[in-house]
């Protein structure tokens, strides 16, 4: 239960600080992962790719969030869940993430940027919840104001003797409150 909380209050302080201070400027990204190549080593020796994403938000969220608190620093709250049913029989996986970016340009155009994550993943069934801690680098393209294109990598390590995952991730998003 410990390593569940530690993910949660590191990303709800981190955002409580930053948040207040974005009241001025309020641009943030929402988008998606349209395509993915994951590659397991060890416990978690398993291979997936999808378009889109592939196992959408098993191993890597979903869905994200950016928050631009700085010109080259975002903050990214991270989702995915999966739900399959079947003859009565549901299980669901929940991945839950922070993430922090580090552009090497200003965010208002195309930049590299490297990060760092930290997650939890919840699975039905399972009688504890993996820890993640992961990092990476990436490449965000702007097209036009509003459409933003992802390209990153990430080696992310699970707790509990759960393995680690190297994954490649092509996302979509749009920028709002500009």
């Amino acid at each position: 239960m410990r390593m569940t909380l530690i993910p949660v209050v590191v990303v709800t302080a981190t955002l409580a600080t930053v948040l207040p201070a974005r009241a001025q400027q309020r641009t943030f990204e929402v988008g998606a992962s349209v395509a993915s190549l994951t590659v397991g080593f060890g416990e978690a020796d398993v291979t997936t790719f999808g378009v889109p994403s592939g196992g959408f938000g098993l191993i890597n969220p979903g869905l994200y969030v950016s928050i631009f608190t700085q010109p080259k620093i975002a903050i990214e709250p991270q989702v995915g869940l999966i739900v399959a049913s079947s003859g009565g029989d549901s299980v669901h996986f929940l991945n839950m993430a922070g993430q922090v970016n580090y552009f090497l340009e200003d965010t208002s155009r195309d930049a590299p940027y490297v990060f760092g994550t930290i997650g939890v993943i919840s699975a039905s069934g399972d009688d504890s919840n993996h820890a993640s801690i992961g990092g990476g680098a990436g490449y965000r393209l702007m097209v036009g104001d509003r459409l933003v294109f992802r390209v990153d990598g990430r080696l992310t390590h699970f707790t509990g003797g759960a393995g680690n995952m190297l994954s490649f991730t092509v996302s979509i998003g749009g920028l709002f409150g500009q």
